[in-house]
């Protein structure tokens, strides 16, 4: 027996040429000037001449025009990314936001936001908890969700160490909980965020920090409980992490000997984010790309992109974030 395949092979070109799309990427908050990154954005194989990018921005608050400048030569200090746009504006909740980007030889593009009202009035709740031989610190926050907009939610705890050591200044180490510190078991199926690589308000959220976060799509205008699970480090020994505690510190030399003695202050705070729609949608959406970037040879599903940009890619969109004090006993019993 014998079988004979017949295929048909019909060539095509992988270069072509299409049309050039504006990037603009803006997360405006409530605690810095607003950031723009608007670049032009061209497929791998695109083999069309590319046009030089000259944009003119138009950026509106509330109807009213405030100037954009690009960063070059770092104008606006080191702390904003080189050559990106600035406005010099702080926001305040509530306000409406637009901008528009037009330039010579690409589709002109156009976006909208908001700045949404701060995390609700809330009440607190701190538990710890023993799960196996692995201990957790349980955060609880409690709050009426503002019916009249889809918003989603945001917690982050803030950790500080201060070493004091006499006749030295103080050593400030600060950070946020890194997302392999967060336990997977949240009730309501938030997602992690530690992939967002994001600048916004001021922040970079990278990596190596992690944001839970929730939609209020399924409770819209009730009481909710979000619950934050962290697990504690174990070089802490037996201290309770998260409320605010001091303790003795030696520094040793290379004999082991006790070259000086002095306290160690750590305590913790909640940082609470109140989001936009899009910028949750954004965000979720980088967070799962990030999920599968380790994968190869098709081995990951593939994700959604989301972009609210009008004949562009990127996105425009606001977020609030708050901070609380620092916790101790006492502001966990004042705030139940």
């Amino acid at each position: 027996m014998s079988a004979f395949c017949v295929s048909c092979i019909q060539p095509f070109d992988l270069e072509y040429e299409d049309e050039p799309i504006i990037y603009l990427a803006s997360f405006p908050g409530v605690e810095d000037k607003v950031v723009f990154t608007i670049e032009p954005a061209y497929s791998l194989s695109n083999s069309a001449v590319r046009p030089e990018f000259k944009p003119d921005i138009t950026f509106a608050v509330n109807g009213t025009v405030v100037p954009v400048l690009k960063n070059t030569g770092g104008r606006f200090g080191a702390e904003y990314p080189e050559d990106c746009y600035v406005a010099d504006y702080k926001p305040v909740p509530g306000d409406e936001m637009t901008v528009g980007v037009v330039a010579e030889g690409y589709k002109s593009v156009f976006a909208r936001t908001s700045i949404p009202q701060p995390f609700p009035e809330r009440k607190i709740d701190y538990r710890q908890v023993k799960v196996g031989e692995t201990d957790y610190n349980v955060i609880y926050v409690t709050f009426k969700d503002d019916a009249r907009s889809t918003y989603a939610y945001g917690l982050q705890i803030l950790n500080e160490l201060i070493y004091d050591w006499p006749g030295e200044d103080p050593e400030v180490s600060i950070w946020e909980y890194a997302g392999a510190q967060i336990a997977d078991d949240f009730t309501m199926a938030p997602q992690s965020l530690d992939g967002m690589g994001l600048y916004f308000d001021g922040w970079s959220i990278s990596t190596s920090e992690s944001i839970a976060c929730w939609s209020d799509a399924t409770f819209n205008g009730e009481e909710k409980t979000l619950s934050m699970t962290v697990r504690t480090n174990t070089w802490q020994g037996g201290y309770d992490v998260f409320f605010e505690h001091e303790s003795q510190q030696h520094y040793y030399d290379e004999n082991g000997e006790i070259v000086k003695t002095g306290t160690a202050l750590e305590h913790n705070k909640l940082v609470m984010y109140a989001m936009t729609e899009e910028f949750y949608k954004f965000a979720v959406a980088q967070e799962l790309a990030s999920e599968n970037a380790g994968f190869v040879a098709g081995l990951a599903p593939s994700n959604f992109c989301y972009s609210n940009i009008e004949n562009g890619y990127g996105a425009f969109a606001g977020v609030c974030r708050v901070e609380t004090d620092w916790i101790t006993k006492e502001f966990i019993e004042n705030n139940r």
